[in-house]
């Protein structure tokens, strides 16, 4: 079977998420054929390439407030005006290439891990032939605009039961959609038994002792400085681990560390080779709210305190965390420090935490994808009359299908 990937570099999760995709369907199917693309690297101009990925970096640190009102405005975008909305736009200069790819390398199975890959596809379906099967998946615990703009593929994985009724909203069927949690590695789900606590710490390189582990993943919004000014405020000594560190930011942290004199004791990593072991070799995880982040982080059984200035996807995926009792709250009413002597003082609030957790974990969640996969079977493009196409004619025809769709809901 062949396996035609989607993605995008908005952010790192859907990159991520496509090659975790990928993995597990060379192990788990035989003579599987997959491949990826960059929507935007490969058929968008240099620009709008640069301004998804660089860009999207750029203003989550500098413009977010600009960011975040823009994320607000296009969710306005509902099932009522879904042809109308914005992003059919934005895919357009795009459709040529995306459609060039199908039929070039005949997939049974194109697999979209961003949102607009999936507008793409699903525009390209209102007016050529693709015997593949689509799908899509959720990677935050909130809901994005425009999904309604992509109910015409064949499955829809979503990150927990609660996006059911919402998606039911936007125009898909019940059939359509798969709850299957967020995809993320298999070794996030394997057991961890407490009394292995202390080997795992060994293994990981740590101290047996409280451990804080924060996670500085791009566009982090607090310095250095601001944090060890917080850890500082933490009544008791414990072990702060920092994973996922650049070399530039590892060199200062380690400065740091030995001008500080602190009563903590400090662990600094860069790249992890396996971070569901040092997850479950820790006591609470100090970060932002991605939804892999989130995802890892509840499978490992590792509960959170989650800082403020998120992009709006992430404010979501706190928002939810947080009201399902898995994590802590940093806002201008609890610092840093506050929640992390509220969990240590408090034992009560961390045991809860832990058992909220149990309510809303999921593992082993690539499995459902692979499951739907086997069941797939050889796309037939014998009868797909493929005709020569410019890229105008392409936009032109999804264009024109969507104006009659919009004259159509009028008339209803």
């Amino acid at each position: 079977m062949k396996f035609l990937i989607l993605t995008a570099s908005a952010g790192n999760g859907h990159n991520s998420t496509a090659k975790k995709l990928r993995n597990k369907i060379i192990e788990e199917i035989h003579d599987s054929d997959v491949k990826i693309v960059d929507m935007y690297k490969s058929f968008a101009s240099k620009t709008k390439a640069w301004i998804l990925d660089e860009g999207y970096a750029f203003a989550c640190n500098h413009l977010l407030k600009a960011y975040n009102y823009f994320f607000k405005k296009s969710e306005k975008s509902n099932y009522q005006n879904r042809d109308k909305a914005k992003v059919h736009d934005e895919v357009a200069p795009m459709l040529k290439g995306v459609l060039d790819e199908i039929y070039s390398y005949q997939p049974d199975v194109i697999i979209c891990t961003y949102i607009f890959c999936a507008v793409a596809v699903c525009d390209l379906k209102r007016c050529f032939e693709i015997p593949a099967k689509m799908v899509c998946m959720t990677l935050d615990y909130g809901i994005s605009p425009y999904w309604e703009c992509t109910n015409s593929l064949d499955k829809m994985f979503l990150t927990n039961e609660d996006m059911v009724q919402p998606f039911l909203d936007r125009g898909f069927k019940k059939e359509q959609l798969v709850v299957s949690g967020i995809p993320i590695a298999d070794k996030f789900s394997m057991p961890a038994e407490p009394e292995e606590l202390a080997k795992r710490r060994e293994k990981c390189g740590i101290e047996d002792k409280f451990t804080l582990i924060t996670m500085r993943n791009s566009f982090f919004p607090y310095s250095n400085r601001k944090l060890f000014k917080e850890f500082e405020k933490i009544s008791s000594p414990i072990q702060i681990v920092f994973a996922g560190t650049k070399e530039k930011d590892k060199q200062d942290l380690e400065r740091k560390i030995l001008k500080s004199k602190s009563k903590h004791t400090f662990k600094v990593f860069g790249f992890i080779e396996d971070l569901s072991l040092l997850f479950k070799s820790c006591d609470i995880l100090l970060g932002k709210a991605g939804g892999l982040t989130i995802s890892e982080a509840v499978t490992s059984r590792l509960p959170m305190i989650i800082i403020d200035n998120l992009p709006q996807q992430e404010i979501y995926n706190k928002k939810y965390i947080v009201e399902k009792g898995c994590a802590l709250s940093v806002d201008k009413n609890n610092s840093i420090s506050k929640q992390i002597n509220s969990i240590i003082e408090n034992k009560e609030i961390y045991k809860k935490m832990k058992n909220n957790i149990e309510c809303i974990r999921k593992t082993f969640t690539l499995k459902p994808f692979i499951d739907y996969f086997k069941t797939c079977g050889k796309a037939d493009y014998s009868k797909v009359v493929v005709k020569p196409h410019t890229k105008r004619q392409v936009i032109s025809c999804v264009a024109r299908h969507r104006k009659e769709s919009i004259k159509m809901n009028k008339q209803v």
